[in-house]
């Protein structure tokens, strides 16, 4: 209480003296080593006595209140760092659009929940880590949201998208009253629900493709292109749809000439002719260029084909029939032939060419003979030895065929003879040939019925073998210098020596004059001597070119 007392005294003191400052000395630190003197002024000397006295309260310190200013700083910045929320999703994605087509729940801005400051730190640590695990999969299902919109799943699976968005609109209610845990599992249910629809997409793809496909093929182009564009709208890169898309563009052509060639069937059907089966072909074919898919057309045109090979084989097997009653076999053989080729296993077509057959070749066996007589008379003997091989091919028994043939193989080869020796007349001048030629002779004038062109080969042989014999006037020249030999051929070389001219007389044929001279160049020359309408055949033989000099012409 002293102390109390004497304080007051102070105070008292400082107010009566009417003093408002305070020394800078009375917040200096006691120093306990230094002796203090006592101060002229009592009033600062009580002021200083009060502020460093040992028993004063802390907060009597202006260091001791900072220290404790800075500490409440730093204990609030952790627990605002603590218990500060997590960042909220952006404004564009924050809303929901519940089943009915409203917003459900906005998350940012004002419309925030906020954390529930009753709650204990730990727990609303954990409640605001919830909100954010259902912020994130809502972030989620907004994606799936959209993406499935853009691939128009109202128009494929409504039921799922709308049970999903039932089950989104029952999360914003939990998250309305901070059940967040609650909102996750209705989030997470509706995530889910569209998840597994965007996995039904490609079997939703094929089944849209292939609906069109069946629309196209009924003709029903506006359906088609919808299906197929609803196709595009999941995947615009499917290879199936775009091919769907260009057939329904090119559908109401195809179907135009699709109808023009069922009317060129009709008409094939009431004529019978196989002019309008060609045209519908024709169609049938511009169709498939179109479009290669088209069914109907690939059925047309095999039906069209199948169609015109049956005309073809009707029209072969009348033909045959009308041939054969006309007794013209070959020609009905032709036929049937024709008709057998185009369906090989068809027992009529079969038949009838072996009655074909058989009746040809009673008949043509007469004519043939037939033919090969009259291939005689006309001394065509190779064409007559053709023929008889053909008739003993059908009928090895045909006598007159044997016979024939024997006659026509000798008269065959007595011709190819004749021929022979008329070929070169000449070679007749030697004596192998010669004697050759003249048993060739015999031979044809031994045949009894000689016919005109046989008795042409004859006579002309004679005549050949007549100027054989004759003798030719030749005249030969030379410049008396040169020494002149003479070589028929088949024979030895005759000399003939040096001279001016020289007269000789010479049989037909083929002959070598050749002159030799001493410095000069031989000479050579081939002539052949035929009997011709001149008196005196002239020739001339000359050694002219020196060894070494140039050539010279010689006459």
């Amino acid at each position: 209480m002293a102390d109390q007392n004497e304080f007051s005294d102070d105070i008292k003191s400082v107010k009566q003296q009417g003093q408002n400052e305070i020394s800078a000395l009375a917040f200096e630190a006691p120093d306990n080593n230094a002796q203090h003197q006592p101060r002229s002024n009592n009033v600062n000397v009580g002021r200083r006595e009060l502020l460093t006295r040992d028993d004063a309260p802390w907060w009597h310190s202006q260091f001791n209140l900072m220290l404790c200013v800075f500490g409440l700083l730093v204990i609030a910045a952790g627990l605002f760092i603590l218990l500060a929320p997590a960042p909220t999703l952006s404004k564009q994605n924050s809303t929901l659009v519940s089943a009915d087509g409203q917003s459900s729940q906005t998350l940012n801005g004002a419309s925030a929940v906020s954390p529930d400051e009753s709650l204990a730190p730990w727990d609303e640590s954990r409640n605001t880590q919830a909100r954010t695990d259902s912020q994130d999969i809502l972030s989620q299902l907004l994606i799936s949201k959209k993406e499935l919109e853009a691939k128009n799943v109202s128009d494929w699976g409504v039921e799922g998208y709308d049970s999903a968005l039932a089950k989104a609109a029952k999360g914003d209610e939990f998250y309305k009253v901070k059940d967040f845990q609650n909102a996750i599992s209705s989030y997470q249910a509706a995530l889910d629900e569209m998840q597994a629809l965007d996995e039904l997409i490609p079997e939703v793809l094929k089944g849209l493709v292939s609906q069109g496909n069946v629309a196209i093929d009924k003709g029903k182009t506006d359906l088609a292109r919808q299906k197929f564009q609803s196709a595009m709208a999941l995947d615009r890169n499917n290879i199936p749809a775009l091919r769907g898309i260009d057939r329904a563009t090119t559908l109401d052509q195809v179907l135009g000439i699709m109808r023009q060639a069922a009317i060129d069937e009709q008409q094939f059907q009431r004529t019978d002719d196989i002019e309008f089966l060609v045209l519908a072909g024709q169609k049938y074919q511009q169709v498939l260029t179109l479009d290669p898919r088209t069914e109907q057309a690939e059925i047309g045109a095999q039906r069209v084909a199948d169609l015109s090979t049956d005309k073809q084989f009707r029209d072969a097997m009348s033909s045959g029939f009308s041939a054969l009653f006309k007794q013209r076999f070959a020609t009905a053989k032709q036929h049937f032939e024709s008709a057998i080729k185009i369906r090989p296993n068809d027992e009529t077509a079969n038949a009838a060419y072996r009655q074909s057959l058989a009746s040809d070749k009673r008949s043509s066996l007469t004519s043939m003979l037939a033919s090969a007589k009259a291939q005689e008379r006309a001394e065509e003997w190779a064409s007559a030895l053709s023929t008889y091989k053909a008739v003993l091919q059908r009928d090895p028994n045909q006598v007159s065929a044997k016979l024939g043939e024997i006659r026509s193989q000798a008269r065959k080869q007595l011709d190819q003879s004749i021929q022979a020796v008329l070929a070169d007349k000449l070679i007749l001048s030697r004596s192998a040939p010669r004697e050759k030629a003249d048993a060739v002779l015999a031979d044809a004038q031994r045949i009894k019925n000689k016919g005109p062109v046989l008795t042409g080969q004859i006579a002309d042989i004679e005549a050949s073998l007549k100027q054989l014999d004759s003798t030719i006037k030749v005249s030969f020249s030379s410049d008396g210098l040169t020494d002149v030999g003479l070589t028929k051929a088949g024979s030895k070389k005759v000399n003939l020596g040096k001279f001016s001219l020289k007269k000789l007389m010479l049989k037909p044929g083929r002959y070598t004059i050749s002159g030799v001279r001493l410095g000069f160049k031989d000479v050579r020359r081939d002539i052949e001597l035929r009997v011709t309408g001149d008196d005196i055949q002239r020739y001339s033989i000359k050694c002219l070119t020196p060894v070494n000099g140039s050539s010279v012409v010689t006459n």
